[in-house]
């Protein structure tokens, strides 16, 4: 039986603090453009409570939760294509992203209702003792770069994305996830000295935090699924994905 190629963890930290390093410049701008109306959203509804739907505030206030989710869903969609532009343009040796010609070539739709599949199992998972949130990210988290990358669909990037994961299961779980949970260390070590200062404050202190790592974040699940296409010789040269993301095929 051929043995399974592993994925080097040391390769992926490499290349995305290469990817960083060359297209900061707007990775963290476009992180915190995106970031800021759920910053906001978030921040106005930070603190209310509604004990039915007595007044027309109540029913606003229910009103903007599935705002909230519909917003944040939309902006982690549009980032992940970025982030795999970002890797592909990279890889490709082009100096500059064309940002307003690859954002028009973003499938959203099937990227925002793959998001929606993540968010739920996860959120399902976490309500399982943590470990099952894991695992399904683990599985399913490269599914929204695998949409960009092969143009594959909500269930077939599902599909393939386990399927790329399958054997290295505990790699990807310590980039992933790894990744998830040090960021929300840092935000809540960052925000925590400021939490009797006033929302406007920490809500500002969390989008500034949130565009210096969200591309981390971001580069890395692409680079995952870059590099276990690239294990199994199953992905395409550089120069021919980077004609797809410019013309959006």
């Amino acid at each position: 039986m051929k043995e399974q190629p592993t994925l080097s963890l040391r390769a992926v930290a490499r290349e995305v603090l290469a990817v960083y390093r060359r297209h900061w410049i707007w990775l963290i701008p476009a992180a915190m453009v995106i970031l800021l109306p759920q910053a906001i959203v978030d921040g106005f509804l930070d603190g209310l409570t509604v004990e039915g739907v007595n007044t027309v505030g109540d029913a606003v206030t229910l009103g903007l939760i599935p705002l909230t989710v519909a917003v944040g869903l939309g902006g982690e969609a549009l980032y992940a294509g970025l982030a795999a532009a970002a890797v592909v343009e990279w890889r490709a040796g082009h100096a500059v992203p064309r940002v307003p010609q690859l954002v028009r070539s973003l499938p959203l739709g099937t990227l925002i209702a793959v998001d929606l599949i993540l968010s739920f199992g996860a959120a399902l998972g976490l309500l399982l003792l943590v470990a099952p949130a894991f695992v399904f990210l683990a599985y399913y988290g490269i599914a929204p770069a695998l949409v960009k990358l092969e143009r594959r669909g909500t269930w077939e990037s599902l599909r393939r994305s386990a399927e790329l994961v399958r054997g290295n299961f505990w790699r990807v779980v310590a980039v992933i996830v790894g990744l998830m949970l040090f960021t929300e260390v840092v935000m809540q070590a960052v925000t925590f000295p400021f939490n009797d200062q006033g929302h406007g404050l920490i809500t500002a202190i969390d989008l500034a935090v949130e565009g210096l790592l969200e591309p981390f974040q971001a580069l890395a699940t692409v680079i995952v699924a870059v590099q276990l296409l690239e294990l199994r010789g199953e992905l395409p040269p550089s120069e021919r994905l980077a004609l797809a993301h410019a013309e959006g095929r």
